[in-house]
């Protein structure tokens, strides 16, 4: 063991207090708080000289009680057999710390404080109270002059016989190679971070190779013989992160297999401590990572979500919600986040997994891209491996807001494997909801002249019902088939100058008037009772086709919006273009009809489908399927 993550013979560190050396201002709420309500901004109450040193003001206070750099002990007393921590900080100059705790409801209370002078000042504390939620901090306050941590870390004792954990980190990309550079950066930087690594493998599935980006050579020589970068087509995430798992599973040195999307920025200390706590916990266990906006940072998207088996979707854990911002509400001053979050998956743009766990149930599912994470980490917990979504363990990740599934061919894989997961994992008699999702889902993209999407989402259908072995055969070829297929609808073409087409002008007659949001359950089947009566009764007027009849921007889109119009133009999720969205009653009548056809043979064959999902999954993520997967399309 190194100095960098043990002490001396008895403790090992789990946690080093750390902060940002870039982009300060913009994450400094995950990292400090001031208690100035203002995002902890440095310059008034600190200054941050290191990676793992601060300097607090003369008569000034900092608190570490932030996302970063409070210590997760409920998690630790549910995962894991450790009692107790030691709060180990070195310090200079003169002032006071103080050790806080807070309760399962985010209430803190102070429990101890040393004054320093130039000294290591040492806390033992107990993991015994915090089984509904809890979190350790401390507060640092300097005297007459500056004070500065020079470092500080949360260590436990291991137990005889403990030998540390190492991973294999897995990239997957495709066609990302500046963001999957800054990954390699990001991971290869940070000296003790090197400690958990065995392997960093890039499964680069692209064309623009990450390899050919200015900054790889030294970005690879931070590494060293640790980073393999693998070529391979692309097999989407799935096969891009089966691949790094299959690597794992070739490595005695490697623990465990840590999954990381390529176009998110890790904190590279969360890496270090997703791997000390699976080293620590009683089971083998999936430890997952929270996402943070990459485009307003101090901004999480979750803390662990939960798995709905009604309707086969997911859910914010607890009394969590999505896309908190820490820099409007600290985390002293959000309780839900200090309560004990159960997770039954986490996103697979951080993720560590046992290889004990893969070598007993497989790899991912061959499914490209979407639900893999989810419906991995359900199998997993059907055979008794938990996913921890741990505070603390975090990357930034581009967020979900400027996107748009069922306006892109990613609708397939969508609904296929959201049906899949559901018939895998779902217990509830015929899926519960999820055939009625489905059909109504089909029906508010018709009213809302999606087609393409329509046309989609009965492809994903028909695929399902062929069974998990075709499933391998799909997995290359699948997407450039759906890419071709959508591009016979109009509402698939995007165009970026608006001057090409033809003005808007209003050509459709309005059956009983204009149209508003409905306010009530009652209106809105009122409403639409008459945008379907529309669609299926009455022809399109000849005037839409030579001029779209309204502008929705793509915030605005919703299916009442269609309900007196014939076409309008629709802009595009990233802002770059228009589609113009057309109705067509006799595509309306066949889409319609297929999608009851369809979704009533989801609900009658459920029990049967269910079954032999069940039965055909252990062969298709089997590490042997993947592997002649791999050696077909390469080959190929």
């Amino acid at each position: 063991m190194t100095e960098n993550t043990r002490t001396n013979t008895d403790f090992v560190a789990v946690n080093h207090t750390v902060f940002p050396t870039e982009g300060v201002a913009e994450v400094s709420a995950l990292y400090v708080d001031t208690g100035s309500g203002d995002g902890s901004q440095p310059g008034e109450a600190y200054e941050i000289v290191g990676r793992r040193s601060i300097r607090v003001y003369a008569h000034r206070r900092v608190s570490l009680s932030t996302y970063f750099n409070a210590f997760p002990a409920s998690y630790w007393q549910h995962s894991t057999n450790v009692r107790s921590v030691r709060l180990v900080a070195s310090v200079e100059g003169k002032g006071l710390i103080s050790v806080y705790k807070s309760s399962a409801r985010g209430r803190a209370s102070a429990l101890a404080s040393k004054s320093f002078s130039d000294e290591t000042v040492t806390f033992d504390l107990p993991i015994t109270s915090f089984i509904d939620g809890g979190s350790y901090w401390f507060d640092i306050a300097a005297g007459n002059s500056d004070a500065t941590l020079v470092s500080a870390e949360w260590q436990v004792a291991a137990p005889e016989g403990w030998t540390p954990g190492k991973t294999t980190v897995g990239i997957t990309t495709f066609n990302r190679p500046s963001y999957c550079l800054n990954q390699i950066i990001a991971v290869g930087q940070n000296e003790h971070v090197h400690d958990v690594l065995d392997r960093v493998i890039v499964v680069d599935q692209g064309t623009d190779l990450v390899s050919d980006q200015p900054g790889f050579d030294d970005a690879a020589a931070a590494l060293g013989d640790k980073l393999e970068v693998l070529r391979q087509p692309n097999l989407g995430g799935s096969g891009g992160f089966s691949r790094a798992m299959l690597e794992s599973l070739g490595s005695e040195e490697s623990r465990y297999v840590l999954l990381l999307d390529d176009d998110a920025i890790s904190e590279p200390e969360a890496i270090v401590r997703a791997v000390r706590f699976a080293d620590f916990a009683i089971t083998p266990t999936i430890v997952g990572g929270g996402m943070l906006h990459l485009d307003d940072r101090s901004v999480l998207y979750t803390q662990g979500e939960v798995w709905d088996q009604r309707k086969s979707w997911m859910r914010p854990s607890g009394a969590s919600e999505y896309d908190h911002d820490f820099a409007e509400e600290t985390l002293r001053e959000t309780p839900g986040l200090h309560r004990h979050l159960g997770a039954d998956f986490n996103g697979w743009w951080m993720c560590l997994i046992p290889t004990a766990i893969l070598r007993e149930i497989g790899l991912s599912l061959p499914v490209f891209l979407k639900f893999d994470d989810i419906e991995y980490s359900l199998r997993a917990r059907d055979h008794g491996y938990p996913t921890v979504c741990l505070p603390g363990v975090a990357v930034w990740h581009m967020a979900w807001h400027d996107k748009d599934p069922t306006r892109t061919w990613e609708e397939y894989f969508i609904h296929r494997n959201r049906v899949i997961t559901g018939l895998l994992h779902s217990h509830v008699r015929n899926g519960g909801f999820l055939p009625l999702h489905s059909f109504l889902g089909d029906i508010k993209l018709l009213f809302m002249l999606q087609y393409s999407a329509v046309r989609l989402r009965h492809e994903a259908l028909r695929d399902v019902m062929r069974g998990p072995a075709v499933l391998p055969d799909l997995l290359p070829g699948k997407q450039a088939e759906i890419r071709e297929m959508r591009t016979a609808y109009i509402d698939s073409k995007v165009v970026e100058d608006l001057s090409a087409l033809p003005p808007v002008r209003r050509s459709s007659f309005a059956i009983l008037g204009g149209v508003r949001k409905p306010t009530n359950p009652i209106a809105a089947l009122v409403l639409a009772a008459r945008v379907g009566a529309r669609q299926l009764l009455i022809k399109q007027s000849p005037g839409s086709r030579l001029n779209p009849e309204r502008i929705i921007s793509a915030q605005d889109i919703n299916w009442w919006r269609f309900a007196d119009i014939d076409s309008a133009l629709v802009t595009s999720p990233d802002g770059l273009g228009v589609a113009w969205y057309q109705r067509d009653r006799s595509t309306m009548h066949r889409f319609l009809l297929r999608s009851i056809r369809l979704n009533l043979a989801l609900a009658r064959r459920w029990k049967v489908l269910s079954e032999e999902f069940a039965k055909g999954t252990t062969k298709v993520t089997s590490p042997d399927q993947w592997r002649a997967t791999f050696d077909k399309v390469q080959k190929d």
